[in-house]
């Protein structure tokens, strides 16, 4: 693709992007990452936004229950003064309406105990499943049939044995930045000073020629939907210069330090990166749209261990290295980045005006996969 500007600006639809470019809110009737397993335990009660909807969460009998957070009476928040009589209801502070965690269906109500509403109305409710140490919450239409929670994640992040470690934090970004920058191929040039590299003795090119063969697309009607950069390069820069004087170094500390990874993005908002931080381990980052300016960052490392006590070696490794060297020292740049970004691409003309170059391809692609295989788009009218 061109570099000019104006070129871009009247591609970007026409190349089949248009339905990328609405999707400010995120992409509808998907499965998203809501929180970790340890956040919610027996009767906790948990409070999240996702594509704009507020949602509230609850473990009722060990299962995690999930329930829009306002009440169908006059729409005030159930959070803002929780109430639960019983484990499988909550009642709203206001009125006294009760609906059930399971169904959403009214009840009782305490101001009214014989109203018509009671047992013929209902709150939304949303679909959850809970697995390898996250919970999952289905948000789209009530009509929709939710699809096998394996069309949402990643391969292989479902497999059995997998110990997940990992912290959350919002990002003052909208989602899109997420994905596109777990896949962007010219930001290596942002992690060349990571300590994680230095402590690792991982060698990071500047830049690269791909390869042809390079990036894969994924779009299996029966499985989940992404795109794949399996790194591979014709040629790799590890200095830069300016008028012929090298200004930069990058760490190379030769091929043993050439960790074969790959780098992915899923739909609707996850990267998948092979071999980070190490061999044997792999990263999950999940960004979950909070609003249009927001969205929530899960960073989780995982392994496959065959017993407990490979499980705990493992938490102690994260806790010990991992946490301050791959997060801090390495993923929390991205996060700088995208909060940085977020500015330009505030303004919707932003994402038809960026000076894209070859090296964006994969950026390209991404946004054609998700305007080919949405399954709706969350708009305001969903949050009324």
């Amino acid at each position: 693709m061109s570099g000019n500007s104006n070129d871009t600006a009247e591609a970007g639809p026409k190349r089949g992007w248009r339905e990328y470019l609405n999707a400010k809110l995120g992409l509808r009737n998907f499965w998203y990452a809501a929180c970790f397993s340890k956040e919610i335990g027996e009767n906790d009660v948990l409070v999240r936004k996702i594509l704009g909807e507020g949602i509230l969460l609850r473990r009722v009998h060990g299962q995690v229950r999930a329930i829009r957070d306002r009440c169908i009476h006059r729409g005030v928040k159930f959070s803002d003064k929780v109430e639960c009589y019983t484990p499988e209801t909550i009642t709203c502070w206001y009125h006294g309406f009760t609906f059930r965690w399971e169904d959403g269906e009214v009840c009782s109500i305490f101001a009214s105990p014989e109203s018509k509403a009671v047992g013929t109305q209902r709150v939304k409710v949303y679909p959850v499943e809970e697995v390898n140490g996250m919970i999952f919450v289905f948000v789209g239409d009530e009509n929709y049939t939710p699809p096998p929670l394996s069309h949402d994640v990643p391969p292989g992040f479902l497999e059995p044995g997998i110990a997940l470690e990992g912290e959350s934090r919002v990002v003052k970004a909208n989602w899109r930045l997420g994905p596109e920058g777990g896949i962007d191929e010219a930001h290596r040039y942002l992690h060349r000073e990571s300590p994680l590299l230095l402590d690792g003795r991982k060698s990071m090119p500047l830049g690269h020629k791909a390869a042809p063969t390079q990036i894969e697309l994924v779009e299996e009607i029966d499985g989940p939907k992404g795109i794949i950069d399996h790194f591979r390069a014709e040629k790799m820069f590890f200095d830069a210069q300016i008028d012929g004087k090298t200004v930069v170094h990058s760490p190379n500390f030769g091929l043993e330090g050439r960790q074969a990874v790959s780098s992915s993005a899923w739909m609707p908002a996850c990267a998948r990166v092979l071999g980070f931080p190490d061999a044997g381990l792999t990263l999950f980052e999940w960004y979950v749209p909070i609003d249009e300016s927001s969205h929530r960052c899960f960073m989780t490392l995982t392994k496959l261990c065959s017993n407990a006590s490979e499980a705990a070696e493992f938490k102690d490794q994260f806790n010990l290295r991992w946490s301050p060297l791959a997060l801090d020292g390495f993923l929390v740049q991205d996060v700088r980045a995208r909060e940085s970004q977020q500015e330009f691409y505030a303004n919707e003309l932003a994402w038809k005006q960026e000076c894209l170059l070859e090296d964006d391809k994969i950026i390209m692609e991404w946004r054609r996969l998700c305007s080919r295989n949405n399954r709706g788009i969350q708009l305001p009218e969903h949050l009324v």
